[in-house]
């Protein structure tokens, strides 16, 4: 669905997809890194908000204006703060090593984005996907989402490759076909080593302190 539609869809004082977040979200909320998260395509924001209440910083865009409206709503709700954009994912930069953890709840960007995402995240950071397999238009004759917005089988496992599948499962929830993944950026050997990134999650250096090791690694050199 194009913005206009989506506007359309959610332009309704109840919450179309509920203010719960995914189970899969909640069942797993203890192995994403703390710290700044970030939602793509965060609809009416309820795994932004869920996010926010356990302690992310946590900052969310989607192409619908009403579903920033009721998301900034949830969040007024539920006594949590959310940093939101209108936007389409062209316009959106995702930034460089920015992100502990990024949502992928039933949004499936083009494929070449997949590469701005994990190179957003943070050494060690997290990244969490759930959407429908395209084995839904074999058990519901008229879905309603579109062939393109939903991911083939295994195809999730080629656009996280790089990253450390901590879990993996195309299965079904409530007769209709998903995949779930939870992948983990990996460390790298001289980004420890200079102090870019540690292993131990407590321990995050400050920006100044990385520009300065970034400086002295510069000079190694």
């Amino acid at each position: 669905m194009n913005k206009e539609q989506w506007n359309k869809k959610l332009n309704t004082p109840n919450y179309v997809y509920g203010k719960e977040p995914i189970l899969f979200l909640k069942e797993n909320i203890q192995r994403l890194r703390k710290g700044k998260a970030l939602d793509v395509a965060m609809g009416e924001g309820r795994n932004a908000v869920f996010l926010a209440a356990h302690e992310f910083q946590v900052s969310g865009f989607d192409t619908s204006q009403t579903a920033v409206e009721k998301a900034l709503k949830l969040a007024q709700e539920k006594g949590v703060k959310l940093e939101t954009k209108a936007t389409d994912l062209d316009f959106y930069l995702f930034g460089i090593m920015k992100w502990d953890t990024i949502i992928l709840s039933y949004f499936k960007p083009v494929p070449r984005y997949f590469f701005e995402i994990k190179r957003s995240l943070v050494q060690g950071g997290t990244l969490l996907l759930e959407n429908y397999t395209t084995d839904l238009f074999h058990v519901e004759k008229e879905p309603e989402v579109d062939p393109e917005d939903c991911f083939k089988p295994n195809e999730v496992l080629k656009h996280v490759e790089g990253l450390r599948v901590l879990f993996y499962q195309e299965t079904s929830i409530n007769n209709k076909p998903i995949v779930q993944c939870l992948a983990k950026k990996p460390y790298e050997k001289d980004a420890v080593k200079y102090g870019f990134a540690t292993v131990d999650e407590k321990k995050e250096p400050s920006h100044s302190a990385q520009t300065k090791r970034a400086e002295d690694l510069f000079k190694k050199k």
